[in-house]
């Protein structure tokens, strides 16, 4: 299992280094001089010539692109992940500042999502074709159907504008936390419990569920000791590739409610030019997606042993 490990950590190496070099090269994909972009973003006046080349010299950008790269990678690696244009304060720190509440949105949204996509998908899955199923599926279709910052604003106008109950934007309390969760989690759960349902019917028209039922095990044990587990690696995979979903809602729901996170700080900085903090956002992501192909590589050797000795 060791050595899986780490020939899986050695080979996410070459991504996360070209995924660096992506987040770095953001900076010379707009059309302009660089240099000219950030006097003028950062002194909020029309620059002259000297003043440009002024910084380009005093920044390093004069240097040759792989030279300004390798600079930058080991700042990135210091921990530096520069100073934002717009607010003059480290990137880092705003990132820091930010993370918390992105992380509780994150996290919360996620279990719960998974939870109740579980729940329903092993209901429908158990009571096929059945009443219970073709409620649960019909619940799916809806919550995929609805776009998120849609049932965003339905929630504010209906628990915040008419019932008073919520607050309709903000951070710090429960009940600021309530609209953003549910918002977020109604899409990402009803795609997850289609696919738990479908992955789980194919592991039960196996044939050894037929030798577990001939030898007189009840369908709970079945479920749970025998098709669960063999359904796990592909809806383990989805997991994986929804933390993008997840990602990209946290933009949209941060928006919509105010929330300060990094989300909502991301499209700031796109409004603003703000390129340290695009990079270093961008960056990030990068590193979370391949940190979770990881851990997924690493749950497949878990859940199926034989994985392990693949390729």
């Amino acid at each position: 299992m060791l050595k899986y490990i780490l020939r899986r950590v050695l080979q996410i190496i070459p991504t996360l280094i070209g995924a660096s070099f992506l987040s770095f090269a953001l900076l010379y994909v707009f059309p302009g001089d660089p240099a000219e972009l950030i006097v003028t973003v950062s002194s909020g006046v029309e620059p002259t010539p000297e003043m440009v080349e002024k910084f380009r010299v005093e920044a390093g950008l004069d240097k040759p692109l792989i030279v300004q790269y390798v600079s930058w990678l080991s700042n990135v690696i210091g921990g530096d992940l520069g100073t934002s244009w717009s607010s003059g304060e480290p990137v880092m720190d705003e990132i820091v500042r930010r993370f918390p509440a992105s992380a509780q949105l994150f996290f919360s949204t996620f279990f719960i999502s998974v939870a109740f996509a579980f729940l329903l998908g092993i209901i429908a899955a158990l009571y096929r074709d059945k009443a219970v199923d073709h409620i649960c599926r019909i619940c799916s279709l809806v919550g995929i159907s609805i776009p998120s910052f849609w049932l965003g604003l339905m929630l504010i106008w209906v628990f915040s504008v008419h019932l008073h109950l919520l607050p309709a934007f903000g951070y710090g309390t429960l009940k600021h936390a309530i609209l953003p969760i549910l918002t977020w989690s109604v899409s990402f759960m009803a795609i997850k419990a289609r696919f738990i349902r479908a992955s789980l019917l194919d592991a039960l028209s196996q044939d050894y569920i037929l030798t577990a039922k001939a030898k007189g095990l009840a369908d709970r044990a079945i479920v749970v000791g025998h098709a669960l587990r063999n359904a796990m690696i592909p809806v383990v995979t989805y997991l994986s590739m929804s933390v993008s979903h997840l990602i990209i809602g946290s933009v949209m729901v941060e928006v919509v409610f105010a929330w300060p996170g990094l989300g909502s700080y991301f499209v700031e900085s796109v409004f603003k030019r703000d390129f340290p903090v695009v990079q270093a956002l961008v960056l990030l992501s990068a590193v979370v997606f391949t940190l979770m192909n990881l851990i997924v590589d690493i749950l497949y050797a878990v859940i199926d042993p034989r994985v392990r000795f693949g390729d």
